[in-house]
């Protein structure tokens, strides 16, 4: 039963029947002491009457506390042939009288580092000394006993330090998950403040234009009432009213271009939060995204271009669509062109095989080194810490790629040629597909 696992109280229960089955008359019991070394109780005694184990139940050890609890205190085997006379059970004698009782041999069960466990006991109901044989069978008893106990209590240590382990994992794993949140967190903030930098510098020249045409309407205008005053001349009202329609033409050129930035720019910003679903074309949302990705690779001295297929539709989420192609931008950006002067990127999407669209970001650049391909999508894996990567951009592309837009990714690279991340994304994204029209 110990070999099998068996659970302590069995084994014990069993051990008990096994030594009572070698002689005629015989009880047994196994008291185990408690975690306070000063108390015991009882752990084993089927064949023991209830009444009795349960008053011995909490009993103290000491150097007269029967059979058992003196067994326990002088840590050595105590003989007693008659209860009703030995001296070790005056102050239980009248516990265990009603039972008849007679003689209690007790030997305490020493653990691996010889504490005491507790106690077995072997019972007669008439006085008797132990003959050499009845010696031999307590302690083989009490050895088979100490070597379930200590398994048992092995078991539970191993249990208490596996919980206490998988409770340190838990919390280790939140406190990566908070930092991970708080890197990707702080990613973002970064790329937002790079990029409205970016588009302020933008939209200073449409903004400059309009307020530079609107001060001449302005002054135009001060210019024409003050000729009313004095006479205003057929000449003078039609160069202000030519003058007037430059001015509101101009006024309409910059502020609708300034108007685009902005559009753009809330594309990047808010949309990738926006978990929403719709139907949309892949050319326009690209279009739409490159204005504000061009500022930032202006800045590295690096021109993107795309090759979208015309006429793809998606029934898919732009939000995450347009991070995952702003991630993979800024990794050009950052790791592709860090010491080269001038390079390139290109995102491409044609139509594929099984209701699917091929998109790519490719670029020109240094290429990513064969050991560290196979690991670009770990999170924290980056080749420019505490450069402007984190190791965080592919490791959220990759979990948007395949937990939002239900595709794939793959990476073709080749040192000092460039890389390539090629995507498969389904034209109708999984989950809740579009209603039906009626």
């Amino acid at each position: 039963m110990i070999a099998r696992g068996a659970a302590l109280q069995d084994i014990l229960d069993g051990l008990m029947h096994l030594i009572e089955f070698q002689s005629d008359d015989l009880l047994c019991s196994l008291m185990l002491l408690d975690e306070d070394g000063r108390t015991m109780h009882p752990a084993s005694g089927p064949s023991l009457p209830p009444a009795f184990l349960a008053a011995m139940d909490g009993a103290a050890i000491g150097p007269c506390a029967g059979s058992c609890g003196t067994a326990m205190y002088r840590g050595e085997t105590v003989i007693v042939t008659d209860v009703m006379t030995d001296p070790l059970w005056a102050d239980y004698r009248a516990l265990i009288a009603p039972h008849g009782l007679r003689a209690c041999w007790s030997t305490p069960i020493h653990g691996d580092r010889q504490q005491i466990l507790g106690s077995f006991a072997m019972y007669y109901r008439e006085p008797k000394p132990p003959g050499q044989a009845d010696l031999r069978l307590l302690g083989v008893a009490t050895h088979l006993a100490a070597i379930a106990i200590e398994r048992a209590r092995r078991e539970a240590e191993l249990a208490q330090h596996r919980e206490h382990l998988q409770e340190l994992v838990v919390a280790r794993t939140a406190a990566l998950s908070r930092a991970q949140e708080d890197l990707v967190r702080r990613d973002k903030l970064a790329a937002l403040g790079a990029l409205v930098a970016g588009v302020a510098h933008e939209l200073n020249t449409p903004i400059g234009n309009s307020l530079m045409a609107a001060t001449c309407l302005a002054e135009k205008t001060r210019a024409l009432a003050a000729s009313v005053e004095g006479g205003l001349r057929r000449s003078q009202l039609a160069q202000f009213l030519t003058q007037a329609e430059e001015a509101g033409q101009i006024l309409a050129r910059n502020l609708q271009r300034a108007a685009r930035m902005v559009a753009s720019f809330k594309r990047v910003a808010v949309d990738p939060d926006n978990s929403e679903r719709r139907a949309f074309m892949l050319c326009e949302l690209v279009a739409e995204l490159l204005p504000p990705l061009r500022i930032l690779a202006r800045q590295c001295a690096v021109d993107i271009h795309a090759d979208v297929a015309p006429g793809l539709a998606m029934d898919s989420y732009p939000g995450p669509l347009a991070e995952v192609l702003t991630h993979l931008v800024d990794n050009c950006l950052v790791h592709a062109f860090a010491d080269t002067a001038h390079g390139a990127i290109v995102i491409g999407a044609v139509p594929g095989p099984d209701a699917s669209v091929l998109m790519s970001v490719s670029d020109n650049g240094a290429g990513i080194a064969p050991p560290l391909a196979p690991r670009v999508y770990d999170p924290f894996v980056t080749t420019r810490m505490g450069s402007g990567g984190s190791g965080l951009g592919l490791h959220v592309v990759h979990n948007i790629v395949n937990a939002v837009l239900g595709g794939s990714i793959e990476l073709e690279s080749e040192l000092g040629k460039g890389s390539t991340f090629r995507l498969r994304l389904p034209a109708i994204a999984p989950g809740m597909a579009s209603e039906p029209g009626p």
